[in-house]
């Protein structure tokens, strides 16, 4: 904004895709799957009801605020904000509107969805369990030789999707590649540092994308990010009574299960409210991926009719 002078290559875009792919793809275990059959149906009702939220509130808001309907998708994608920014620059989409919305729904969640849970939650706040704990604090050496080869499957997937050509492709093949492989070697070789690199990649080409106009523009979305954590909030609060009437999931555990902010953010927050932490942790990477490997798939579909 300073310089009104912004390059971002294709290359580091690609890179950075890559990069997020493979530690989502790494993020998979053998007991996540085998957790799933415990989780399916809460699992299924989840991302069928953020599909049509995402397209209803999609719709309105490239409607109402004179977005193109891409960039109304991709703003109300239930994804990281790195993954779907890292999706929206694969479409015809504004990334700076994208950013912002994914921004201020993860931020704006996270701030209030501890106020949210104490409202309606009467489970009491448990110590974090000490093992996890102790477990957590230890780390593994890197073993170059497993990190080498996690390397090489996630970039021959990434570069596979790339050169397919269709949007997201990069990211989806790539962790398709390393979560494969990971349930296949039960190898886990990714350190946090290249995650830390393609988020710094991934910042660098949102704030690329923020010209003098978009910094004057920012005031028009205080509504549209207002509703968007509002709707989402419902969302929460509805999920959580249909698993409590159904019995598959308490209800603390359902609202922390359909939080849609990082997966990380909400494993670490539910360890003080003595929930379903393997329910949770599932269904919420369950959601990563489908907003990540799922949704673009359907936007492309959206993209042939626009």
């Amino acid at each position: 904004m300073l310089t009104d002078t912004a390059y971002f290559p294709q290359e580091a875009k690609v890179i950075a895709q890559i990069a997020a792919g493979i530690f989502i793809g790494q993020k998979l275990t053998r007991s996540d799957v085998i957790h799933l059959k415990y989780v399916i149906k809460p699992t299924l009702l989840l991302l069928v009801i953020l599909t049509i939220n995402t397209f209803i509130l999609g719709f309105a808001f490239s409607y109402f605020f004179h977005w193109n309907v891409l960039t109304g998708l991709l703003a109300t994608t239930p994804g990281g904000l790195m993954d779907t920014t890292l999706i929206a620059a694969d479409f015809d989409s504004e990334i700076h509107i994208v950013a912002i919305m994914q921004l201020v729904r993860s931020v704006g969640v996270l701030l209030l969805f501890p106020t949210w849970i104490k409202l309606f939650s009467a489970e009491e706040v448990q110590e974090p369990v000490a093992e996890n704990t102790e477990s957590a604090s230890k780390k593994q050496p890197l073993n170059k030789k497993h990190f080498l080869i996690v390397m090489l499957v996630g970039i021959s997937g990434g570069l596979l999707g790339y050169f397919l050509g269709f949007p997201a492709g990069t990211l989806s093949l790539s962790l398709l590649f390393s979560a494969l492989f990971k349930l296949r070697t039960n190898i886990n070789a990714f350190p946090i540092q290249i995650r830390q690199f393609a988020q710094i990649l991934a910042g660098s080409m949102v704030g690329s994308s923020f010209t003098r106009g978009v910094a004057a523009s920012l005031r028009i979305f205080f509504l549209p990010a207002l509703l968007l954590i509002a709707v989402y909030l419902l969302i929460s609060y509805l999920y959580a009574q249909i698993n409590k009437r159904k019995g598959w999931l308490d209800f603390t555990s359902a609202l922390f299960a359909s939080c849609p902010a990082g997966a990380t953010d909400i494993a670490l927050l539910s360890a003080e409210y003595g929930v379903n932490m393997n329910s949770v942790a599932m269904i919420q990477i369950a959601r990563l991926i489908h907003a990540v490997g799922i949704m673009p798939l359907l936007y492309q579909l959206v993209s042939f009719f626009l």
